[in-house]
């Protein structure tokens, strides 16, 4: 067997992370499965990935040229390409029994217009080959601009199913395409555990961190950023000023109090987050910044670690996944549906400041309330690990049933 997985982000370990499980959880249900991980962009491919793993760069129609080539290959089902490139991605398409749209963030959808047609636009080429894809588990819309609507509409129609990891994105999707059937889950990164005895002798080999960690007894896990990269907040310029002065005052006044600071970059290779996390780095005494390159400390090397930690602040979306899969308690600031659909899910939405009230009173008071509530929210956290592990896996089941549902029409 072998499946197709496009639309994959480089260079992320939140994205990382919900591939990983998904391709562990996979190989699982069928060891002898191929899989190709379609990697968007000239970024690093993924690190530790099992042997049955090929990756690949994707092919994207963003120049004139290449936009040609795709629509030749389109209108001719995939025959003709002149596009080198393509020709790739398309070979792995006709040798691949399914193809899936990997877990990650809302690419179809409003939110990221500009460059959603470049995902779009390879469900043409699968339409047109008639090849079985699915949506496995991403964030979604919403669809206001209409005029994209038809295309998005065909292609969601179009496929063998339609898996969201939040229900606000069930919602979004549910109003344009109100008769086919939409599953909400989990993010895919629940889905498998973390091996904790690999990676606790990660943690022993990575000294500093360990001595770090060692000298305090409460440490906080940060993921931040300025939203500079983001299509809408990047046009407010306050908002990056307002993120800088915020958490400056923050990390002052707990580690004042005893408490150590660790960054943890979610970003690495070319649009890494480390350099921004160092301008908020005061010192080494109560800061520490996680190697963002080094592919020894990958997504689950991440997750453990943030099990280690006494809470996390969380701006990246999946540095709250992984606290929520670890046991930890966690502030998520949500700046799109994703965060705030699962805090919803989770009712933890107490937890959750949006970005549009994030002030110094609100997260000051905000962590106050969860150093108040921590037993019982380390608890609750801890006794829904398997309702989280099992909702994201009906991903993964979902999966299953559409294969033997092709199994049997062969």
């Amino acid at each position: 067997m072998r499946i197709l997985v496009i639309n994959c982000h480089s260079d992320n370990r939140g994205d990382e992370a919900a591939v990983h499980a998904m391709v562990d959880e996979i190989s699982v249900a069928h060891p002898e499965v191929e899989i190709i991980l379609a990697i968007r962009g000239a970024g690093t491919k993924y690190p530790n990935m099992p042997s049955n793993v090929k990756m690949i760069h994707q092919f994207m129609p963003i120049s004139f040229k290449a936009k040609v080539a795709h629509r030749i290959a389109v209108l001719t089902d995939g025959k003709i390409s002149i596009s080198l490139n393509e020709r790739v991605l398309i070979s792995e398409i006709s040798k691949s029994d399914i193809i899936l749209h990997a877990p990650g963030g809302p690419s179809i959808g409003d939110t990221y217009y500009s460059d959603e047609s470049t995902y779009l636009a390879i469900y043409d080429l699968l339409i047109a080959m008639h090849k079985p894809y699915m949506f496995y588990a991403p964030s979604m819309g919403p669809f206001q601009r209409e005029e994209r609507n038809s295309w998005r509409k065909k292609i969601l129609e179009h496929s063998e199913a339609i898996v969201l990891r939040d229900p606000i994105s069930e919602k979004y999707v549910r109003s344009i395409v109100p008769n086919k059937k939409v599953s909400s889950t989990l993010d895919s990164a629940f889905q498998h555990d973390v091996n904790t005895e690999q990676n606790q002798e990660k943690l022993n080999q990575y000294i500093d961190l360990k001595r770090f960690l060692e000298k305090h007894e409460k440490c906080v896990g940060v993921t931040i950023t300025d939203l500079q990269w983001h299509p809408v907040y990047s046009k407010d310029p306050a908002i990056a000023k307002n993120v800088r002065d915020i958490f400056h005052e923050f990390f002052s006044s707990i580690t004042k109090i005893g408490y150590g600071v660790v960054f943890i970059p979610q970003l690495y290779g070319n649009a890494n987050d480390y350099d921004l996390m160092c301008k908020f780095c005061c010192d080494t005494n109560d800061y520490f910044i996680v190697t963002a390159n080094d592919g020894r400390y990958d997504a689950y090397f991440q997750q453990y670690l943030v099990g280690q930690l006494y809470a996390v602040i969380g701006m990246r979306y999946h540095s709250n996944i992984f606290s929520a899969k670890m046991g930890t308690p966690f502030i998520s600031i949500s700046y799109e549906q994703k965060m705030k659909g699962f805090m919803e899910k989770m009712d933890l939405v107490e937890y959750c400041i949006d970005l549009q009230n994030l002030s110094k009173d609100v997260l000051k008071n905000r962590f106050e309330y969860l150093v108040k509530q921590y037993d019982e929210y380390k608890k609750f956290l801890c006794n829904k690990h398997t309702f989280m592990k099992t909702e994201a896996h009906k991903t993964t089941d979902i999966l299953e049933t559409i294969l033997e549902r092709e199994d049997t029409v062969i």
